[in-house]
């Protein structure tokens, strides 16, 4: 049996989420994680029951998200002794994030494992709450983890792009969810011009999804309901009294929101290729998102959404879309097409599954330049 080793240092968001729908869609293989502490919502018990049964984890308590000598230096030489059983085996180290993938690297390089893929999943040099040093220096970082060896496995185009050069192959599989869920019910009822559009976002209220963009661009729309679906640090941004901030609800209430929802609303300063607008896809969203890497892969401007630069842009395009229901509903039907097309687990299971094979085999070096 095949085994991959998955290393990761956040163990909550999307890099949790993209792992567990690869081992749920591969379960002939033995998928083995090693994951840091870093949570935002649930607890470390309760993030493991999101996964299948037969998932084995091991803890990797020294890592941490930024960099620290001495911190990094222990969580090297943990890493170290966690993967020195692999060395020597077929197994696959799949490494996940930023810290896991230059730390991940670097180990594998030491203990001579050569079968190792790096998924950034959103590059740490285009965050906007730091600044020219450290992304400068973030950015260095990632072209010396490329000299250590491994794949890089994009989450979407925007990441391929960003980064070439940084290794000798990049390939692209991009992210991909359940898309088994019927919207038709949702759109009869919203052909009821009585029908409120409702605006809605999914995600940690934080500097990255930036909620004060949100509640600025809901203040231009006192008179349209808008959701922020989740909690974070910055909740308080979410001021503006048509804002309902739901905090941590379960799975189908999100659901239930989505099925309400017409127009998802992204904020966010920087993405991979986010989790949330693909769930909102597939509940047959139009999106109206911020003019970032990953969040403009997923629009296909006039068809099922649109871009924007700056609040003025926002309320605009948001505007224009309050005055044609017909065409925004068509425009949300053309976000279901597009994910269940390109963006559903399915696809993702098989691609990974195809890099996996090429890599186990041996055949790393002529794995395609994308798999899209």
């Amino acid at each position: 049996m095949m085994t991959i080793v998955h290393v990761l240092e956040p163990f909550a968001s999307g890099v949790v989420t993209a792992v567990i729908n690869i081992a749920q869609q591969l379960p002939a293989i033995r998928h083995i994680i090693v994951h840091g502490s870093r949570l935002w919502v649930d607890d470390i018990e309760n993030v493991k029951k999101r996964f299948p049964p037969e998932v084995a984890f091991i803890a990797w308590t020294d890592a941490h998200r930024e960099i620290n000598l001495r911190h990094d230096y222990r969580a090297l030489g943990s890493l170290i002794k966690i993967l020195t059983p692999y060395k020597d085996t077929d197994a696959i180290i799949h490494l996940h994030s930023s810290k896991a993938g230059f730390l991940g690297r670097l180990a594998c390089k030491i203990l001579g494992i050569k079968k190792v893929i790096y998924t950034p999943h959103g590059a740490s040099f285009i965050r906007t709450d730091i600044g020219f040093f450290h992304k400068y220096f973030y950015r260095l970082l990632e072209k010396l983890g490329g000299k250590f060896g491994g794949v890089i496995v994009a989450c979407g185009r925007s990441e391929v792009e960003l980064y070439k050069g940084m290794a000798d192959k990049i390939i692209c599989v991009p992210n991909g969810v359940p898309t088994t869920r019927s919207v038709e019910e949702k759109f009869r009822t919203l052909q009821n011009p009585e029908e409120e559009i409702l605006v809605m976002f999914m995600g940690i209220a934080s500097v990255q999804k930036n909620p004060e963009l949100f509640n600025k661009i809901a203040e231009a729309f006192p008179n349209v309901h808008f959701y922020w679906i989740g909690g974070g640090s910055l909740r308080s941004k979410l001021v503006s009294p048509n804002i309902t901030v739901t905090g941590w609800v379960d799975k189908d209430t999100v659901n239930g929101y989505l099925d309400r929802c017409l127009i998802y609303l992204s904020t966010s300063k920087w993405e991979g290729l986010p989790f949330g607008v693909l769930e909102a896809m597939t509940s047959g969203c139009v999106l109206l998102v911020s003019n970032v890497y990953g969040n403009r892969d997923l629009v296909i401007a006039g068809e099922n959404g649109f871009v924007y630069n700056d609040v003025k842009e926002a309320v605009l395009l948001l505007s224009q879309m309050f005055e044609n229901r017909e065409k925004i509903i068509a425009m949300g039907r053309k976000s279901r097409e597009i994910v269940e097309k390109e963006y559903s687990v399915e696809a993702m299971g098989k691609k990974y599954n195809a890099v996996y094979e090429a890599m186990g085999g041996g055949g790393g070096v002529a794995l395609p330049y994308s798999m899209a």
